[in-house]
């Protein structure tokens, strides 16, 4: 168990975050800037920043975020003590709104700023090992290089930040169902926008536990409400999964599963856990094949910063596809439970017989 641990801190050390990161208005001046709603369930540290403390209150905010040139498509910067704009992802701009109902008024208005069939907003959850900058620098990133429409907004909840924090981020998930869905129903609340959730492994945890929390409140809210879900490199055991599942009166459609065989972070938390795998691993889809989910294979591309742990935002080939294929990106975000996903330039291997409204695919390189 400890060989297995310090294994894992070794992979994720060099993608692990500094919490320091200044604000430098000058950098709008270098770097492509995108602007970022945050809410957060962190609390201020003495520092004046958002740290690792829990806060019991929903804090709202925007930022505005400068992405360096000339980076490579797929690559993303953790905070910095001393950032160089030119370099480094930075902090342009960050405004702490002082009520929900400013920060409503903030995001209408930048929902009214896209054009009517793009005034949707893209929520993105983050995973383990997370600091605030961080998430912020990640919706950014994606939203430029997946060319994400509408608006972005991420929920930051109290990660440490520390390869050795996992069992704090496990106990932090939990206690961030509430904030999650708060913020949903503040989202929801300026002009009804769709909503895409998108969560990256241990906060894909976190999303479902809210799913499932919001229908048992209120049966069918979900499906009401929520447009689409997209799972990357989920960290959930796969009967815990089906479990939060059964709860979801109505599950949003699509309903996106991206997974690789090749995650190395994965691997080695179903190893700690003395399972096979985890939802993001698995072999096969035969233990989901009657949901009505999409499940995703990319195990033939590769992010070998993150271990493949987060391919489907950190792979510059699988990027220059989703971007290339209107109608993979059209099935992506709005497709139909069942369809099947021919990614490009991939090879599709039969699955095995399912219901008609789940669906699988395994990419793989001609």
């Amino acid at each position: 168990m400890r060989a297995i641990l310090f294994i894992l801190v070794l992979i994720v050390a060099a993608c692990s975050d500094r919490t320091a990161a200044p604000i430098l208005p000058e950098a709008q001046l270098v770097g492509k800037n995108r602007d970022v709603f945050i809410g957060t369930t962190r609390s201020m540290n003495a520092a004046g920043e958002f740290g690792i403390g829990r806060s019991a209150s929903l804090n709202l905010l925007q930022a505005k975020v400068s992405l360096p040139p000339g980076r490579t498509l797929g690559s993303v910067s953790d905070g910095q003590e001393r950032p160089k704009p030119d370099r480094d992802f930075t902090i342009a701009a960050l405004n702490i709104y002082e009520s929900n109902d400013v920060f409503r008024r903030a995001l209408a208005a930048d929902l009214a700023s896209h054009p009517p069939s793009e005034r949707d907003v893209t929520l993105f959850v983050h995973g383990f090992n997370n600091s605030f900058t961080n998430s912020a620098f990640r919706i950014a990133q994606m939203a430029e290089d997946l060319e994400l429409p509408g608006t972005h907004v991420t929920y930051s909840w109290p990660s440490r930040g520390n390869p050795l924090g996992y069992e704090y981020d496990q106990d932090s998930a939990l206690f961030a169902r509430d904030g999650l869905a708060d913020l949903m129903h503040l989202i929801r609340s300026v002009g009804q926008p769709d909503i895409v959730l998108v969560a990256h492994s241990m906060g894909s945890a976190l999303v479902m536990e809210t799913l499932r929390q919001l229908d048992i409140a209120e049966p069918g809210w979900v499906g009401r409400n929520v447009s689409g879900v997209i799972l990357l490199s989920p960290d959930i055991n796969v009967d815990v999964f089906r479990s939060q599942f059964s709860r979801i009166q109505t599950a949003p459609d699509p309903f996106v599963v991206m997974v690789s065989r090749k995650d190395a972070i994965l691997r080695l938390s179903s190893r700690l856990r003395g399972e096979r795998t985890q939802l993001g691993n698995i072999q096969n889809t035969d233990a989901v094949a009657d949901l009505p989910i999409t499940v995703v294979d990319v195990t033939a591309f590769s992010d070998r910063k993150s271990g493949n742990h987060f391919v489907a935002a950190g792979s510059p080939a699988l990027i220059q596809l989703l971007r290339r294929s209107s109608e993979l990106d059209s099935e992506f975000l709005r497709g139909r439970a069942g369809s099947v996903l021919t990614i490009p330039g991939a090879r599709r291997i039969q699955s095995p017989p399912r219901r008609p409204s789940t669906s699988a695919i395994r990419s793989e390189a001609r």
